[in-house]
């Protein structure tokens, strides 16, 4: 063991060691070159005068532990690659690499050798922690490359420009009571010059068959989106993220989506707060998933929105104050390529939620009469569709069933069925609707 050791640019390091506090620029950074090691910096701040290089690089050396350091500047202050068990706590990382102005929109799917800058960056990683850290104000917080068995957890990675936590290729990791607020990017639209806020930051982001991890707990307020799982890579690739469980996480205040499940399949999301957002989860050409006990209120567009998606199971949410409270339908046109079998929407279940105070409670539609065929099979089945504008809206859609809800309060119609689509409308309870049932 070494101790009160004064670290040097471009330091090598193959015992356990612990530095001297201080301050120390070191643009060269520091490399690990040996298993079994713990290298402790309490105190210890290590800067780079620019954003480039690595500040502390471990290639090929497995059972390392890295607590108590500050870093600043770099491309990426902390770089893992190819070893197994890595334990990563309470370091504080500031102005790694960031793209400059608001021209760029970010791109999901950036090769490993293209990455962005960030704070820790694990690649090829089996087995790992990286809890108690600071790593807020830079462009990225945690990206995770082709890694398995990673916990993430109790870490700050709020005010980015990029995202919180990335995931591409990594699996069967726990990412838990983290704060990643604020993740979000100004844009300028090149087309129209107008300026938002979105470009695909968010606070956690799943591409590249990113699957079977679980989110718990995670506060992502304030995100360009809170959550986004992309399954399907630019410019065509098959990779859905499956298998994953997003429960009780804050998702609530985007401009864009709260949570947004694209081409992917078995994901369960269960009570997250998805509010005060344009949509609450956007969840085009996915299916099989879970949406179960959510907070859906108060979003401008549509609380769900499930676009060329089939076999969904929605229930027991709260959905309230929207634009749609759910909006389940099929653009019409072309699908996306690549993605046979998801011409309509199909097979949606929605059971016991309660569907109050939007402008239509249930919107199901087949939005392009060119289309050969219409969605199908909508099962809607002990909901409370309570004081919403419409209660709920078919059109153009066959085999579906509205059995056994309760609509109540509507301002204009309960139920209203237009272009005559196949729906089977038994044992319901109309009460103080303006108008039970239009059929036009």
């Amino acid at each position: 063991m070494q101790t009160n050791i004064v670290p040097t640019d471009g330091m090598i390091i193959r015992e356990d060691t612990t530095f001297a506090p201080g301050t120390y620029i070191l643009p060269s950074g520091m490399r690990v070159a040996a298993d079994n090691l713990t290298l402790s910096g309490e105190g210890v701040l290590i800067i780079s005068p620019k954003q480039e290089g690595v500040g502390i690089h471990n290639d090929g050396h497995s059972n390392l532990t890295l607590k108590g350091f500050s870093l600043s500047g770099f491309h990426h202050a902390v770089r893992i690659d190819n070893c197994a068990n890595v334990n990563i706590e309470a370091l504080t990382i500031r102005g790694t690499s960031e793209i400059e102005g608001i021209d760029t929109f970010l791109y999901l799917w950036q090769a490993l050798e293209e990455a962005y800058g960030g704070a820790i960056f694990l690649n090829n990683v089996t087995n790992g922690t990286i809890h108690h850290c600071d790593l807020q104000h830079q462009m990225n917080g945690i990206q995770l490359y082709n890694a398995s068995g990673i916990t993430v957890e109790r870490n700050n990675a709020s005010f980015n420009s990029g995202w919180g936590v990335y995931l591409s290729n990594a699996n069967e990791c726990l990412i838990q009571d983290n704060q990643l607020d604020f993740c979000n990017r100004v844009y300028r639209r090149p087309e129209s010059g107008a300026i938002r806020v979105e470009a695909d930051a968010a606070a956690i982001v799943l591409v590249q068959s990113s699957s079977r991890s679980k989110f718990l707990r995670n506060s992502c307020l304030c995100g360009g989106d809170g959550i986004f799982i992309a399954g399907y890579s630019h410019p065509g690739g098959i990779t859905p993220c499956n298998d994953n469980l997003f429960e009780d996480n804050d998702c609530r205040l985007s401009p864009n989506n709260a949570i947004e499940s694209t081409f992917s399949r078995g994901n369960i999301f269960r009570r997250n707060n998805c509010s005060d957002s344009n949509y609450g989860f956007w969840m085009g050409y996915s299916w099989e998933n879970t949406l179960e006990d959510n907070e859906i209120n108060f979003n401008r567009k549509a609380g769900i929105a499930a676009e060329h998606a089939f076999d969904f199971t929605i229930r027991n949410n709260h959905i309230t104050h929207n634009g749609d409270g759910v909006r389940l339908w099929t653009r019409g046109g072309a699908v996306v390529p690549y993605w046979p079998g998801h011409e309509v929407s199909h097979h949606m279940t929605l059971d016991n939620n309660l569907i109050e105070h939007n402008d239509i409670g249930l919107a199901g539609y087949t939005g392009d009469e060119t289309t050969a065929a219409n969605c199908h099979d909508y099962h809607v089945t002990g909901n409370v569709f309570k004081a919403n504008r419409t209660g709920a809206f078919f059109k153009r859609v066959d085999a579906c069933r509205v059995e056994d809800n309760t609509f109540s309060g509507s301002l204009e119609t309960a139920l209203h069925l237009v272009n005559k689509p196949d729906v089977k409308v038994e044992n319901n309870i109309f009460d103080e609707n303006v108008r039970n049932i239009i059929n036009e």
